[in-house]
């Protein structure tokens, strides 16, 4: 069995916050498929010397001075970090170098070494550039260095992971990557099978309906949305509760709308908030996610896994995470919350929702889950050559 070193930025594997949970997952599900791992952080023998701090100081007073976003990450600043670490490492024991997401760490490492580089993507960079709030508003250095890094990270790697075809897409026609190296697996969800039913619930002729939203990103998660498309349907007649987590507050203006309940922020990293986490996500019924630009999301995965029927925008790529008609609907991005309403409801009057429940605990069995992402993953490493 080839052995794999994990390279990330936690201090261990064992991280459920970094990348949302998805290091963790992929971390055991490499395990779970039989290789032998071991874990090397990439901010293992950071050196803070004077160029260091100088460009600490650099990217601090951009951010502090010019009230510009930086994407510090991708930055040559960050390969520069990671180089401490990935430069004088002894690579000679392992056949495979698996790095999710940290493109900057693919462009640390050395130049010849002899295992096959796998980089675990969710989307090109450039095709975050005014597209994911945290990628908008860069200084033309910080968007030219991310693009470099990124294209050549890509071109690095031997194989490429990707958890959409539309980053697929991207990775070809952004920067002309042989389609042959790039393999798509959808994520899976980020909590233990264990904790997940993966039972179609009976929604049909329901009388009240708990309504799921989750992120921590108010604005780009379309937490607005969600609020307005519930408040149709209370006006519509529906007796519906609105069940949030993922925010600490909720915006003010919403504050005293008896339809909401906020569960906070609630990490998987804590034993009793992650127990309090699976708890509420059981007590649910559909999966409200207008989310106005995602890559593939984890918390799709997760709700399918409970079998909830999800509605979300048509952005990024939510296509291989939603099938309309089978797991719930996608609307397209100029649909306001009282369109996502007007599906809802005519999903409940078609009594379609027992039938999308069903669809999506299949789309969770068949592909969104991370035994099943190991198990593809497994395939594409053993024929790597």
């Amino acid at each position: 069995m080839k052995r794999i070193l994990f390279i990330g930025m936690a201090s261990t594997g064992n991280d459920r916050n970094a990348w949302s949970g998805t290091c963790f997952q992929t971390y055991q599900a490499l395990k779970k498929a039989g290789f032998e791992l071991n874990y090397l952080s990439a901010l293992q023998d950071v050196q803070n010397g004077f160029i260091e701090k100088l460009l600490y100081t650099y990217w601090s007073s951009i951010h502090n001075l010019f009230h510009k976003n930086v994407r510090v990450d991708e930055s040559f600043y960050t390969v520069r970090l990671f180089s401490h670490t990935l430069k004088k490492f002894d690579y000679t024991p392992y056949d495979i170098i698996f790095i999710p997401t940290y493109l900057s760490a693919v462009c640390a490492l050395p130049k010849h070494i002899k295992p096959k580089i796998i980089h675990l993507v969710d989307a090109t960079v450039d095709s975050l550039f005014n597209y994911y709030s945290e990628f908008s508003g860069l200084t033309w250095q910080n968007r030219l260095e991310a693009s470099y890094l990124g294209r050549k990270a890509f071109k690095r790697s031997d194989l490429l992971i990707a958890s959409s075809d539309w980053c697929k897409q991207n990775a070809i026609k952004q920067y002309h990557i042989n389609p042959q190296k790039i393999s798509v697996i959808e994520f899976g969800a980020n909590i233990d099978p264990a904790y997940i039913p993966a039972q179609p619930k009976s929604l049909n002729n329901k009388k009240h309906l708990n309504i799921y939203w989750s992120g921590v990103n108010w604005h780009r998660k379309g937490g607005d949305i969600a609020v307005e498309c519930c408040e149709e349907l209370v006006n519509a007649g529906y007796s519906i509760t609105l069940n949030i987590t993922g925010i600490k507050e909720l915006p003010t203006e919403h504050e005293k709308k008896t339809f909401i309940k906020n569960y906070g922020f609630l990490s998987k990293n804590d034993d009793n908030q992650y127990k309090e986490l699976i708890s509420i996500i059981k007590k649910q019924d559909i999966f409200l996610f207008p989310s106005k630009a995602e890559c593939s999301s984890i918390a799709l995965c997760e709700a399918n896994g409970f079998g909830l029927p999800c509605f979300a925008y048509n952005t990024g790529g939510t296509e291989n995470y939603i099938k309309n008609g089978e797991n719930g609907y996608m609307l397209s991005l100029n649909s306001s919350g009282k369109e996502f309403a007007k599906k809802i409801i005519e999903c409940i009057k078609c009594n379609e929702l027992d039938t999308l429940s069903f669809g999506a605990v299949k789309q969770y069995k068949e592909k969104l889950n991370w035994a099943v992402w190991g198990e593809k993953v497994k395939q594409y490493i053993e024929s790597l050559r």
